[in-house]
């Protein structure tokens, strides 16, 4: 008996707890704007990441070739993912690392990556240590998704030309009304 009424009185309390921060913050807290200095930050949400990585399949089709495609979210975590049939599985990868890498750098592209590698090869030797194990791949065909002006995501793209890999994330990006720049 003593237990239950513990659990009890602890569910009470969270709830308590809860509706007294929900009603100091407001119900529009999350969108309020950043304090001056600061960034804002969101997340892209499944049904957009979905929109994405349809519009870069369809656009693949259109183009006849097979990619993978893997959308993430501004942590770097998969929000949507896609590869087509016949495309090798480890592209499915590479695309991961590709928008892992544009969204860890803060929403830089796959080529203009693919540019600070080649100046730079120590240094993004290095990355894939420092993003907690996950692969990055400063790598043409990822681009970051901005709403807004806000970064919202990466997506990366991989199995068909570097060019095609990029310009299929491009219509995915436009098929939510986001851009790739800031």
């Amino acid at each position: 008996m003593t237990s239950l009424l513990s659990t009890r009185a602890v569910a009470t309390a969270r709830r308590a707890t809860l509706a007294g921060f929900l009603s100091l913050v407001g119900a529009n807290a999350a969108f309020a704007a950043p304090p001056e200095g600061t960034l804002a930050v969101a997340n892209i949400s499944l049904a957009q990441a979905t929109k994405v990585v349809e519009g870069a399949i369809a656009h693949a089709r259109t183009h006849k070739v097979g990619i993978s495609v893997v959308v993430v979210d501004t942590s770097g975590y998969v929000v949507a993912a896609a590869r087509m049939d016949g495309v090798p599985f480890g592209s499915f990868d590479v695309a991961r690392g590709k928008a892992i890498a544009s969204v860890a750098t803060g929403g830089v592209s796959g080529k203009d990556l693919m540019d600070r590698y080649k100046a730079n090869p120590i240094v993004f030797g290095q990355i894939s240590s420092l993003s907690y194990g996950g692969p990055m791949f400063p790598s043409q065909g990822s681009l970051p998704i901005f709403k807004d002006g806000v970064l919202i995501g990466a997506v990366g793209a991989s199995a068909a030309s570097s060019q095609m890999d990029e310009d299929a994330g491009r219509s995915g990006i436009q098929a939510i009304g986001a851009t790739e720049k800031r």
